[in-house]
């Protein structure tokens, strides 16, 4: 056993050989840590090769160990045993139902046998004993009345069950009848025992605080033994004749500019008495300038400082660069947001103004193949002491920059800032332009690019082509699921679980119907892209545990569901029952693939049957980063390296995130090899000329070998639309009505809240009925369209995979029978791949496609609504700051190289498109602020740190640890990405 310690995270780490002496049928897996003889974490590892937890300071002994499952005696006096069902949700909630008592027998025997009557003497007690639990300090013995009750509810860490009939008057025991008993597991051997120690943690630290308005702020925080206070007492104050009443400690904040060589008291004003605090917040502190905490003890009568305690290490706010960005929003609106130094602004216009009137505007240029126009009528007057940000009005179509500028009133003008970056406005139509072809060969070779098989020969008859994508992403979360100290849990959807319900929901569904289909002898090829955040949490050591603890808790809160229904709600069995054989076939195919499910998806891949691209690293809105390539470079460079890291070969085409496309984006594809890229419709239909095949057939984006395959709005109205789609139909599970934990109503009608049972057969029958719907209307559009067109046209139906599944349930089936009629039933669309179809036809139509997404409004709107604008300004300073240090680092420094990559990768993190999706959306705003936040003051953590490495000084290398264990995503990423611009 491998044990890692930093700061307070510990990770516990071993190989298979562990597994391979772990009988499993008959015995558990433990990892159980003692500190003086004292167990303080046991936790089951079944299957796993890596764990980890955050303990206090100390010395700990770790172990390994073999157990014997966990039994439970049953104990009655009768000569056939009472039906008796206990059901466990996990170690500290229990359902317990008892049936098919004799209670005849007994009152014979308690009125022959006690003199009392029975019933009117008599009551019946549920007695509960419990194991110690500091967690939830429930007693350690109860007794719960339980007359005319069959069905018990138990809290606690449960040691027996007994049931008895008592005297009423004294509560005395006249007879047991039943005894359940849960044996302790038995240890069988330890495999492996390590000592290991927690250091403590003590001192002053300095970081930077990100908060939503354009400033800095400094956090101090602090934390000591009580010895070291003790100490101070005894060395400090009592040879004064002190008392702790009669002195305070202040934090003192020192400050020195770049050039500057000593240290000057912060806003000396300011008067910052700790009492019990923890932490300070200094806000609006200055930038390119060091900053210096202190403790100090201060003696309250004189207003005397006694002596200094504690120090932190200097840490260094960079010089943030004056500018003006400029972001595309849609066809008419831009959004533009500055950083002007206050204190400099207030001089430079003093000083400009000479006693006359001056006004700041917002200049705006069109920018003409790289010369700009001045649009007065479009500029904009700001005050700049209460404005840093602006939403601006403008022409379809076009091409802008914007200026900062100050005009005195006789005519004079004073450039604030340069002009920004470019932004480009969408079209509304498309563009005039003449149609023109290019022919880019595919030299490239992939699995999918070969003849479909079919029963009726699809592949010798078909008359149109269909690509079928799924698009699988979920945002990079890398947390424990709570699951509440008195085990009182049900799933609830927040953030943690995202990833957990997507497994059980979508993605396992999904290979059980590969599996299936590879298994019946049916051929098919499917598009796919699979987000390197999403292949990084199916890699996840910590996850992969998260995930086997989760769907255990489902099978237990099914088989607590079952009994429940079975006496509440009869008719909800079959619903209750078919919950829990899928969690116990999500749990199946997990193990059978090592825990690790790319590995599933690589094996179809290389199988043939599917195409896998990728999306941006962290899926990243990319044309709210174009003003900085590195960031682009980084997105794509680390998702390309992932993916050969993952899929054991290059990718062909990538997904871009949210489908948001700007002019210029083809150029960083091309840099990496990709081929295509996947658009919402009107991206295709609004080009620069009229689209001749429509989206029946990619493009080429003009000057590059891109292609751009835009989405068919009739396939995705056919599945995705609340009103015309599959997914409302009666017969189908109801995603937002929940009898319980889980759901058990179909649909019936989407305007009534009285729902009937869900029947997993009519659901079944219905999904074949609509894919064979959805192939036919294939076929009736290709045999319309066949003979406009001077090649096979083609259909792109692009989709979330999570709505396969987790939104519509029967997704998964809906794909397993549409597959199956294509191999069997027809011989008119023929499934090809983007690659495949590129193969074919190396000859298409060419264009400039507009600014676009697949968005509300197909816009960029949703991701520049007020509530989440702020938040580029913030990611695009931390890109400008590691740009700037990585330029200056050597690349020759290991230790360095460390720090710059997990730096980089918090920015990646901080540029994921679903933190600002999610707030627009209203949900979950404050946890999405919290992940927003931490990332990037990590991020500034490990800047200090990699700075003050060049400088020659020494850094915490234990939080640096701490930092890199808790965010391991993207291990093939290269920080010298963030070199070039």
């Amino acid at each position: 056993m491998i044990i890692e310690v930093a700061r307070r995270l510990t990770r516990f780490s071993w190989d298979e050989e562990i597994h391979r002496r772990v009988d499993y049928p008959e015995e558990d897996l433990f990892l159980e840590v003692y500190t003086n003889e004292n167990c303080i974490l046991s936790r089951k590892v079944n299957f796993l090769n890596q764990t980890e937890e955050v303990l206090a300071p100390g010395t700990y002994q770790a172990k390994l160990l073999r157990k014997k499952k966990p039994l439970l005696k049953l104990t009655s006096c009768f000569h056939y045993t009472p039906k008796v069902v206990l059901v466990s949700e996990n170690e500290r909630r229990h359902h317990l139902s008892i049936s098919e008592i004799d209670w005849e027998n007994i009152r014979r025997e308690i009125e022959i046998g006690k003199g009392l009557h029975f019933g009117k003497d008599t009551s019946v007690f549920l007695r509960i004993l419990r194991y110690e639990d500091p967690e939830t300090n429930f007693p350690l013995e109860e007794w719960q009345r339980a007359d005319f009750k069959d069905y018990f509810l138990v809290l606690g860490a449960l040691r027996a069950l007994e049931f008895h009939v008592c005297d009423q008057k004294g509560q005395k025991s006249l007879k047991k009848i039943l005894r359940v008993e849960v044996l302790p597991q038995e240890t069988v051997a330890i495999l492996s025992e390590e000592s290991f120690k927690v250091k403590e943690v003590t001192g002053i630290f300095l970081a930077r605080q990100v908060i939503e308005p354009d400033q800095v702020n400094l956090k101090v925080y602090w934390d000591f033994t009580d010895s070291f206070w003790e100490d101070l007492s005894r060395k400090l104050l009592e040879p004064r004749k002190l008392t702790w009443n009669d002195v305070e400690v202040r934090l003192e904040v020192y400050a020195r500019k770049k050039e500057e060589n000593e240290f000057s008291l912060f806003r000396p004003e300011e008067k910052r008495d700790i009492g019990l605090a923890k932490d300070w917040i200094i806000n609006a502190v200055p930038d390119d300038t060091y900053f210096l905490a202190k403790l100090v003890i201060f003696d309250k009568r004189r207003n005397k400082k006694i002596e200094e305690i504690a120090a932190s290490e200097e840490l260094y706010v960079p010089r943030r660069e004056e500018k003006i960005v400029l972001m595309p929003i849609d066809e008419r609106r831009l959004f533009t947001y500055w950083h002007l130094d206050r204190e400099a602004l207030a001089t430079r216009l003093g000083r400009f103004a000479a006693g006359k009137r001056i006004t700041t505007y917002i200049k705006v240029f069109h920018d003409f193949f790289g010369n700009l126009y001045h649009h007065p009528d479009k500029d904009v007057a700001v005050d700049l002491s209460s404005a840093d940000n602006w939403y601006l009005w403008v022409d379809p179509d076009k091409a802008y920059r914007v200026q900062l500028v100050a005009v005195r009133e006789d005519g004079k003008l004073l450039e604030l800032t340069a002009p920004s970056n470019l932004a480009h406005t969408a079209r509304t139509a498309p563009g005039g332009a003449p149609p023109s072809y290019a022919t880019h060969e595919l030299q490239a070779e992939h699995p999918t690019i070969r003849p479909i098989e079919s029963k009726m020969g699809t592949a010798e008859h078909s008359i149109g082509y269909l690509i079928f994508h799924l698009h699988a992403h979920l945002p990079y979360i890398r947390r424990r699921v709570v699951y509440g100290a008195a085990g009182i849990w049900q799933p609830l959807g927040f953030p943690e679980e995202w990833y957990h319900e997507a497994l059980v929901d979508t993605y396992i569904p999904l290979i059980k119907v590969f599996e299936d289909l590879l298994n019946e002898g049916v051929d098919f090829k499917l598009s796919m892209d699979i987000s390197p955040t999403l292949t990084n949490m199916m890699r996840c050591p910590l996850l992969q545990e998260e995930f086997l603890k989760y769907v255990e808790g489902l099978i237990s809160l099914a088989r607590a569901e079952i009994e429940r229904v079975r006496r509440e709600a009869p008719h909800f069995e079959a619903a209750a029952w078919m919950h829990l054989r899928r969690f116990e076939e999500a749990r199946e195919l997990f193990l059978r693939y090592g825990k690790d499910l790319t590995q599933a998806f690589r094996r179809f891949q290389d199988l043939g049957k599917l195409e896998i691209s990728t999306c941006a690293a962290t899926h990243g809105f990319l044309p709210f980063y174009t003003m900085y390539p590195e960031a682009v470079r980084a997105q794509i460079e680390t998702a390309v390296r992932d993916y050969e890291a993952t899929f054991g070969r290059k990718p062909l085409g990538i997904w871009l995130p949210e489908c948001a496309y700007v002019p210029g984006l083809e150029r960083f594809l091309e840099e990496y090899g990709l081929r295509y890229f996947f658009s919402e419709t009107h991206t295709v239909l609004n080009g620069d000329s009229p689209s001749e095949f429509g989206v029946h057939a990619p493009v080429f984006v003009r000057g590059s070998n891109v292609a751009v395959f835009g989405r068919d709005p009739e396939t995705g109205k056919q599945v995705w639309s609340a009103d015309e789609g599959y997914p409302g139909d009666p017969d189908y599970l109801d995603f937002h009505i929940k009898g319980g934990p889980f759901r058990y109503c179909r649909i019936t009608n989407r305007y009534t809240l009285q729902k009937e049972p869900y029947n997993p057969d009519w659901a079944r029958e219905k999904a074949a009925r609509h894919a064979q719907h959805f192939m036919e209307c294939r076929n009736f559009r290709f045999e319309y369209v066949r003979g406009w067109y001077w090649k096979k046209p083609l259909s792109v139906a692009t989709y979330d995979a999570e709505l396969f599944g987790h939104h519509w349930f029967e997704g998964p089936l809906f794909i397993y029978y549409f597959l199956k009629k294509l191999y069997y039933d027809q011989n008119q669309t023929e499934l090809i791949t983007p690659s495949d179809y590129l193969a074919r036809h190396p000859t298409n139509q060419e264009i400039l496609p507009p600014p676009s997404s697949w968005g509300d409004k197909g816009t960029f709107d949703k991701w520049m609504y007020g509530s989440v604008s702020w938040m580029y300004r913030h990611i695009h300073e931390a890109i400008c700051a590691l740009h700037e240090l990585a330029k200056k680092a050597p690349n020759n420094d290991p230790v360095l190289s460390q720090l710059l990559t997990q730096a980089g990768r918090e920015v990646l993190w901080a540029m994921n498109s679903d933190l600002g999706f999610v707030i627009s959306n209203g949900h979950f705003v404050d946890k999405m602020k919290e992940f927003f936040f931490e990332a990037l003051e990590r991020f500034w953590q490990l800047y200090e740190m990699a700075r003050r490495r060049m400088d020659g000084k020494s850094f915490d290398e234990r939080l640096a640890q701490e930092i890199i264990f808790t965010r391991p995503i993207f291990p093939e990423h290269n920080w010298e990405v963030w070199k070039k611009r």
